[in-house]
């Protein structure tokens, strides 16, 4: 194994360590069952492990992991047949003891970005859940960092708009 492997590597248990609880919320956040979002964060990882042993460079290994992981959720979601449960039924779902806070964290965020567009919500759930820069979102997304803003914005002030609207 060369120096620069060996490098990348220590890099990205460094991430693991550090990072490894973001990580999951970051799936959880998109997939909402505790054991899948665990699956694919675990893949991913061993993904970008073997990657790394293969000796392909990788210029940003953080970066390249959220992304690998925010793919792997998006193809998770495409795969899986959907079982369809009505928001108010969600409630009533079995959680252990130990995930009941993150799934009613869950809940919460979903009806509160349920109303806005696609891709509004993903801007919000990644600038404030996920606490990623306007400029990492706009790589993530693939779109351009002011577009970003103008997403966050808007959906910001639609959030508001219905605030307003219930306390009226």
């Amino acid at each position: 194994m060369n120096e620069g492997t060996e490098q990348l590597l220590m890099e990205l248990e460094r991430i693991v360590e550090e990072r490894q609880d973001w990580l999951f919320r970051f799936a959880y956040m998109r997939i909402g069952i505790r054991e899948d979002a665990e699956d694919v964060v675990q893949d991913v990882l061993l993904s970008v492990f073997r990657r790394l042993c293969e000796k392909t460079s990788m210029d940003n290994v953080e970066q390249y992991l959220i992304q690998a992981i925010n793919n792997a959720c998006t193809d998770y979601l495409r795969r899986k047949p959907h079982r369809v449960v009505p928001l108010e039924m969600a409630a009533y779902v079995a959680v252990s003891e130990g995930d009941r806070q993150i799934h009613e964290e869950f809940l919460r965020i979903n009806r509160m970005l349920d109303s806005l567009p696609l891709e509004q919500s993903e801007i919000v759930r990644l600038k404030c859940y996920d606490n990623l820069t306007f400029k990492q979102i706009a790589e993530l997304q693939d779109i351009p960092e002011g577009t970003a803003k103008s997403r966050y914005r808007y959906a910001i002030m639609h959030i508001q708009q219905q605030i307003k609207k219930k306390g009226n």
